[in-house]
């Protein structure tokens, strides 16, 4: 089976107003599912403790989608990439994802433009365990050991393998993750466009992938 999983934090170590991320939140995540195809099981996951929120109101092709609440935001974790790795694992756990099922995770507040992604992950899952586009987002060019984490997919059981702690001795959690993607044995296949809008909370910048 293959799932979408969107991870989102309404509250974070940035500067924005709760109302402005909800709005930013909704926007993506509707463009997102009008692109997702019926076959592909989304489920969202917010890190900052079960409560409701208007992440709980979304729907697929009729269907609502779940959310999953954990409260890793509130551990101290180092940086944001291993608190997304955490998780991520909470979600396979709760909704019992299977090591061979294939994941494509999408940061929240970014958005697909077109299906391209999802298609080619439908496509391509018989003969590969990751679709990543290996590239910078501040060198703006492809990069052998950078990477795009905003969308990516990946089977379950080699994103279970990946130790987020890693995080901490590498430049960023993209470059730890290309690292660890490129040395994993994974049947890797290189992407040279996602079809994704990302827009970076520190800067608020801009960029499609």
């Amino acid at each position: 089976m293959i799932y979408l999983i969107i991870t989102t934090s309404l509250q974070n170590r940035y500067e924005f107003r709760l109302s402005q991320r909800e709005k930013e939140y909704q926007t993506a995540i509707e463009q997102t599912l009008n692109h997702l195809p019926s076959v592909i099981q989304p489920i969202i996951v917010e890190n900052n403790g079960s409560r409701e929120t208007c992440l709980d109101h979304f729907y697929h092709h009729g269907r609502p989608v779940p959310v999953v609440y954990t409260d890793h935001n509130n551990r101290g974790y180092s940086c944001k990439g291993i608190v997304e790795r955490m998780d991520l694992q909470v979600v396979i756990e709760q909704h019992k994802i299977q090591p061979d099922d294939m994941i494509v995770k999408l940061t929240g507040r970014y958005w697909a433009t077109s299906p391209f992604f999802f298609e080619e992950v439908l496509k391509e899952e018989p003969q590969y365990d990751a679709l990543v586009k290996f590239y910078g987002s501040h060198s703006l060019k492809f990069e052998t050991f950078d990477c795009i984490l905003g969308m990516y997919a990946i089977r379950a059981k080699f994103l279970l393998w990946w130790n987020p702690f890693q995080i901490e001795h590498h430049l960023s959690a993209e470059v730890a993750f290309a690292r660890y993607i490129r040395m994993s044995g994974a049947r890797l296949k290189e992407m040279d466009r996602l079809d994704l809008h990302c827009i970076f909370a520190e800067d608020g910048r801009t960029l499609d992938v």
